[in-house]
């Protein structure tokens, strides 16, 4: 499967990156990175210095977005992914130059197969990759997108999930050209789910022969601090990413359902991700926010499989 990564780089997407470098059935073609967690400047130093470390050296690295789409000062989040991204640890400034933006329609145009996009941060960089090439999307097979809750409280205001709220003017984009595509989201309501602890981490990375180990306990225990300060009831910290990247390759683990999704722009609701939650919903399929979502997720098996993988 060919994918193409857009990320923004904080603790949650570095495991979600390492998943998806592990796996034999992925094959990253590039990565896109964009402001979000912390700045577009840290995001791209943290993603070359991970694939140093992690063997991914020839994975392109392109330049995305560093700010939203309508132009505002981004917000970064330092007490969850650190003042850099990667939890109390900075990498060395890295020497090699990414790619320009463009390179985004090359890797599409020369995939041997239809192209699976992964977005996991802000919606900017592959809003903007919309509206200067819709037509590449033919060659896409379907965008798999970490953002949203329903029914659930949000984890950037009580209403809105941050990859949302971070741009949600780009998130509409998306969802509003995107009718030649499958769209696949995993909200907060299955992502949350997801609960690591330092233990279950540890046991997971007991390979010390990987370099990239050692740095991945320590951005965790970073993380881990952070929601034990604000959620000590989940009992760990969730890696809502790494949710996104299993369901690439493991798309019986999860239970979806097919609803048409809103986003609310601006205002007091900015950020919001609405659906028909009735018993009887009205669904229209030909319409281009047509989504599959994410509802339920076998973790029992979700945690064997993210052991295999971070064990080939």
């Amino acid at each position: 499967m060919d994918v193409l990564l857009f990320t923004d780089s904080g603790v949650d997407d570095t495991f979600a990156l390492i998943y998806a470098l592990s796996h034999p059935e992925i094959n990253l073609i590039g990565i896109v990175v964009s402001f979000g967690n912390v700045s577009r400047e840290f995001a791209l130093r943290n993603i070359q210095f991970v694939l140093s470390l992690a063997g991914g050296d020839t994975i392109a690295v392109i330049v995305g977005a560093d700010r939203p789409m309508l132009g505002e000062e981004p917000a970064v989040f330092p007490s969850i992914h650190g003042e850099e991204g990667l939890g109390a640890f900075t990498p060395p400034q890295s020497i090699i130059e990414p790619e320009n933006f463009y390179l985004i329609f090359e890797l599409i145009k020369r995939s041997s197969e239809q192209v699976t996009i992964l977005n996991l941060g802000r919606l900017t960089s592959l809003a903007i990759s919309f509206i200067l090439h819709g037509e590449l999307l033919g060659l896409v097979q379907n965008i798999h997108i970490m953002g949203g809750a329903f029914l659930v409280p949000g984890n950037i205001t009580p209403y809105a999930e941050a990859n949302i709220y971070g741009d949600s003017t780009s998130a509409a984009v998306v969802l509003n050209h995107s009718n030649i595509l499958s769209n696949y989201f995993y909200l907060l309501n299955v992502t949350e789910k997801a609960v690591f602890t330092p233990q279950s981490i540890r046991a997971l990375l007991n390979d010390s022969e990987k370099q990239e180990n050692s740095l991945l306990i320590g951005m965790f225990d970073y993380y881990y601090s952070y929601y034990q300060k604000i959620r000590p009831a989940l009992g760990g910290a969730p890696l809502h990413d790494l949710v996104a990247v299993c369901a690439l390759v493991n798309p019986n683990l999860y239970r979806y359902i097919q609803r048409n999704i809103e986003i609310i722009e601006s205002g007091p609701g900015k950020g919001i991700t609405i659906m028909d939650v009735r018993e009887k919903p009205i669904v229209n399929p030909s319409h281009n926010n047509f989504s599959y979502i994410a509802m339920g997720l076998n973790i029992p098996e979700f945690m064997r499989e993210v052991y295999t993988t971070f064990h080939q």
